[in-house]
């Protein structure tokens, strides 16, 4: 059987192979790419956001699903709306902050305002007025606190991203207390023991994605007023997985773009928990810059 090209067919066709081979080299230099270079962009960029984003407000709307044993819903799922607001503050002395917080104003609760009982319950932004930014780890003096390597190159959202691979240094290490005048409400922070992949835009250094896990199970210790009545000494967190997703949103007024956090799901286990197996997902919308100072007041301070 013979084939015949035109000669207009052959250059296409030549064009289209050396298109593939550009493409296939560029990924070749990119992974050659030198890391600390690359974490050093992103961290700049990682400052830039946090300097603007002062002056941004956004509305977060919470799903928090309980789950039973084979993962499908146990419930009616509870939705909470939030207004947020990041609180990045540099000194002469600090010029670079270590890490960035999420300021949290809870505005209505399945759809209404929030009442005196929606305080009471353990599992909601309710008892989150304030969160670390998760992005603070590119920030210099959080970047020493984990090891990173290259992973590879992937398309996000129609974009060229380095994948970065991270490992916290600290091991786990869990602070446990009981929330004040909630006798049956324990909140606990896990420091440490966390990996994760971190997606960077090749031209602008942006992070386009976060996923977060716990390396292994963790045991979180009980303070002795939540076991006087023999209950268990300790619970076990044995998952932890979390994924947040950004993407440029436009403002006008004057024109301006940033890329900012659009949505996050994450899912935990807890043995031992009143709650055992929860599916958090979360949207960002209705971002807007004032000109003004501006503060989110919390419930405590109403």
């Amino acid at each position: 059987m013979k084939i015949r090209r035109s000669a207009g067919a052959c250059a296409a066709l030549l064009t289209a192979l050396v298109t593939v081979v550009s493409a296939g080299q560029s990924k070749v230099d990119l992974l050659r790419a030198d890391l600390g270079t690359l974490l050093q962009h992103a961290g700049q960029r990682v400052t830039e956001y946090f300097a603007r984003a002062q002056s941004l407000v956004c509305l977060e709307k919470v799903s928090l699903q309980k789950l039973g044993m084979g993962f499908s819903a146990d419930g009616p799922a509870r939705f909470v709306e939030s207004e947020l607001r990041l609180s990045w503050e540099p000194t002469d002395e600090d010029p670079i902050p270590s890490e960035a917080k999420t300021l949290r104003q809870v505005l209505r609760v399945n759809g209404g305002k929030p009442r005196k009982n929606d305080w009471d319950n353990c599992t909601t932004p309710e008892q989150q007025n304030s969160e670390t930014q998760p992005l603070s780890i590119l920030l210099p003096k959080q970047r020493d606190e984990h090891t990173f390597r290259i992973e590879g190159v992937e398309r996000i959202d129609g974009r060229d991203a380095m994948v970065i691979a991270f490992r916290e240094v600290q091991k786990p290490k869990v602070d446990v207390s009981m929330v004040e005048d909630k006798e049956d409400c324990i909140s606990f922070d896990v420091e440490g023991g966390m990996r994760g992949r971190i997606w960077i835009d090749v031209e602008t250094h942006d992070v386009l994605r976060l996923d977060r896990s716990l390396v292994g199970m963790v045991e979180i210790p009980l303070p002795k007023k939540a076991t006087r009545l023999g209950g268990n000494w300790f619970w076990t967190m044995e998952r932890w997985d979390s994924s947040t997703r950004f993407k440029r949103v436009q403002f006008q007024d004057p024109e301006e773009s940033m890329v900012l956090p659009v949505s996050q799901s994450v899912f935990q286990v807890t043995r031992g928990a009143g709650t055992p197996r929860l599916r958090t997902q979360t949207q960002y919308t209705a971002y807007r810059r004032f000109i003004t100072g501006g503060r989110v007041v919390t419930q405590q301070q109403q």
